[in-house]
């Protein structure tokens, strides 16, 4: 009886193990490796930070005290295009026989990853002291001195969060071209494709397009500084009238949904 119990739970441990290797679809994947895979989880797991990144600042524009309602909308738009990307991945990933897991979302991770990332990228926005305070403020952390509460008054809101924006447009940019780079080691010509001609030339003109938003709001903040106010009034009102309020709808006049 004892023996017999023995190769029973031999047998069910053995399928489970072999039911735990079978993650890929095997009818269905061709020319998808693992590292492949990974790397394509990696940026599905990416756009849904990012989804929730930009809902974190709509919800920081839309407060009372900062009243930025048309910027607002605009980040939060930036959020459903950003989680419609993951959920076009999770498609795409199926569709090639992929095995797709969805990480926990951390909010004062994401701040603190996007922040190691911009150190020597050439870019220079490191260097301004409140980088991801917004981040760090709606997740209930302090990045620096410069991050706290009570010293919010003196934020260029918008400016840094277009800063802070971009710099996770170049850190997702970087990620896609690390996935490109895989797809071409591995001969994957439908993945390349697929990058080539939708993400990374979405992801071009958005780093463009949100460095163009940003260099406007400087030349408001330059000098003394006692236009800045003014100009991003200006700036929120464009977005409150706009009917196109994502950066990538702008420029592409469609939206991120043919595969």
């Amino acid at each position: 009886m004892e023996h017999t119990a023995v190769k029973v739970f031999t047998v069910v441990v053995l399928v489970i193990s072999v039911t735990a290797g079978q993650d890929m679809v095997e009818e269905v994947r061709q020319n998808l490796n693992q590292t492949v895979n990974d790397l394509l989880v990696h940026q599905i797991n990416l756009e849904l930070n990012a989804s929730y990144f930009y809902q974190a600042y709509a919800s920081y524009f839309n407060r009372a005290d900062v009243d930025l309602l048309g910027i607002g909308q605009f980040f939060n738009n930036q959020s459903l295009e950003e989680r419609g990307h993951a959920n076009h991945l999770i498609e795409y990933l199926n569709k090639r026989g992929g095995h797709v897991t969805i990480k926990r979302f951390d909010l004062t991770s994401t701040c603190d990853t996007l922040l190691n990332a911009v150190q020597g990228d050439g870019s220079g926005l490191y260097d301004r002291e409140t980088r991801m305070c917004i981040c760090n403020f709606v997740a209930n952390g302090i990045a620096n001195e410069k991050c706290t509460a009570d010293s919010r008054a003196a934020w260029s809101e918008s400016l840094i969060a277009f800063e802070d924006a971009l710099v996770l447009e170049r850190y997702e940019n970087s990620k896609l071209l690390e996935l490109h780079h895989a797809a071409e080691e591995a001969d994957d010509a439908d993945l390349a494709h697929l990058l080539e001609h939708n993400l990374l030339e979405e992801q071009v003109a958005t780093i463009y397009e949100i460095a163009q938003l940003i260099y406007r709001l400087r030349l408001f903040a330059s000098g003394n500084g006692t236009k800045y106010k003014l100009g991003e009034f200006l700036l929120d009102q464009e977005f409150q009238k706009s009917p196109i309020q994502t950066v990538q709808g702008a420029v592409t006049g469609r939206s991120f949904t043919n595969y």
